[in-house]
Parts: C-alpha cells; sequence; structure tokens
C-alpha cells in the first residue's frame, strides 16, 4: 500500500482521488491498530493475572517481615533500656567523683547504641572517656560560673551596693566583663540622684536657716533660754550629715556622735 501511494503527486483537479487514497491509507491504519489492540489484549492477560498472583505473595512476605520487624523493635527498646541503666550508673559515678549533679549533663544517644558496649556488656574505653570529659567540662563550667559571681560581688560591693541582684545576671549567661559597664552605669545614675537630692535639701535648709543672719539670731535667741539635752537620731547621706554637723556648730550646740556599727 505504501508503494502504491508513495511519489504520486496530486492536482487541484484530482482532489477525489486524494480524498480516496487517504481514506484507503486509513482504513488499512484501523486494520492496524486493531490488530495490535487484539494481540496486546492477549498478552496482557496474563500479565495481568501474574501481576496479581505476585502482589499477593508480596503482601505476604511484607506482613512476614513487619512481624518479624516489630519483634526487633521490642527487642532493641528493651536492649537499650539496659544500655541506659548501665550508662546512668557509669554517669552517676563520674559525677559525684567530680562533684557535679547529673542533672547538668545531657545524655547523648550514641551512649545507647549496641556499639558503645562490648560482647560482655560493659561500656567501651571511648565511652567512658566520652563520659569522664563530660563531667569536665560541667564541673569546668560550675567553676567559671562561681569565679564570675565572686568577680562581680567584689566589684558592687567596692560601691557599697546590694550584690544579690548583679550576681543572678552570671545565672543568665553574662560574664563578669559585660555586667561591669552594667554597674558603672547604674552607680552613676544613682549618684546622679544623691546629688540632685542632696541639691534640693540644701536649698531647703538655706530657705529656713540663713547662714548669715538666721543662724546668728538664733544663736542670741538660744543663748538666752535655758539649755536641754535630747538624744537624736539622724539618717543621710555624707553630705547631707556634714551640711547638718556645720549648721550644729555654728549654733554652738554641743553635740555628741556616736556612729551605729
Amino acid at each position: 500500500t505504501v508503494q502504491r501511494f508513495e511519489g504520486l503527486i496530486f492536482k487541484e483537479d484530482d482532489i477525489a482521488d486524494a480524498k480516496k487514497a487517504r481514506a484507503e491509507l486509513n482504513r488499512i491504519f484501523d486494520l492496524i491498530d486493531s490488530k495490535r489492540k487484539e494481540v496486546k489484549k492477549q498478552f496482557s492477560e496474563p500479565l495481568v493475572s501474574f501481576e496479581s498472583q505476585i502482589k499477593g505473595y508480596s503482601d505476604e512476605i511484607k506482613r512476614m517481615s513487619k512481624n518479624i520487624n516489630d519483634q526487633i523493635r521490642e527487642f532493641e527498646a528493651k536492649k537499650k533500656e539496659e544500655y541506659k541503666t548501665i550508662v546512668l550508673a557509669y554517669l552517676e559515678k563520674q559525677a559525684q567523683k567530680h562533684g557535679v549533679d547529673t542533672n547538668q549533663i545531657t545524655l547523648r544517644s550514641n551512649w545507647l547504641n549496641s556499639t558503645s558496649f562490648t560482647a560482655k556488656n560493659k561500656l567501651t574505653k571511648k565511652i567512658e572517656e566520652e563520659i569522664i570529659a563530660e563531667c569536665i567540662a560541667v564541673k569546668q563550667q560550675k567553676e567559671n560560673i562561681e569565679q564570675q559571681k565572686i568577680l562581680v560581688e567584689s566589684y558592687v560591693k567596692a560601691y557599697g551596693l546590694d550584690p544579690f541582684s548583679w550576681i543572678s545576671l552570671v545565672d543568665e549567661g553574662l560574664t563578669a566583663a559585660q555586667i561591669f559597664p552594667k554597674i558603672d552605669q547604674a552607680v552613676k545614675e544613682l549618684r546622679e540622684k544623691e546629688a540632685k537630692e542632696l541639691e534640693i535639701a540644701e536649698q531647703e535648709i538655706k530657705q529656713t536657716v540663713n547662714e548669715e543672719t538666721n543662724v546668728e539670731s538664733l544663736q542670741e535667741l538660744l543663748t538666752e533660754e535655758q539649755t536641754f539635752s535630747f538624744t537624736l537620731h539622724i539618717t543621710g547621706t555624707a553630705k547631707q550629715l556634714s551640711i547638718i554637723k556645720n549648721t550644729i556648730e555654728k549654733l554652738n550646740v554641743e553635740y555628741k556622735v556616736e556612729t551605729e556599727e
């Protein structure tokens, strides 16, 4: 058929013949394609049956494999608990030896692997060394924190402040070098506040007692009256107490200082 139609060139007047040729080729194509489908069906039917049979076998194999896998997981979970008991016992021993808390040590997952144990269910040398190294690291960290707290406490006490709140910053992860500038800033703000309060106090004192006139007139008035003695407990800053002391001395009042220990 191909040879018969190959090489034909149709003219405009031959359009009817061209359509006949096309119809003939399409008819033959349909015959060939129908045969293809027929043969495919013959091959496909046993293949579908075969695949169905194999799928049944596969499902049985998977079911049995899952059953065995579940048993293996149960065994491994039980074994891992045994490994965990051994690891925790050794960890507790080393923690007490190095003076640290076991709660501060993170239990590594690889410590519970079967490869971390010998045939006699003993920890390998490598894992023992890792646990000891972890205890030493926690101990050093603990000592470093204590040292940082001592430095902060000494620095704060030098300013005469309560160290508790500043020491707590170490537990939050800050170092002494990071805390010192914060202390300096707090002290600066405190001193500025005290200076402001002192300035206000001085202004109030000056308004109440004029050092040039009122003190002298009060002195003359008080020398003419009967003298009395009484105990007055005064609390204030060094500058405030100094102003009060100077005022008393200008009034020629006898006084005695008894500081609290």
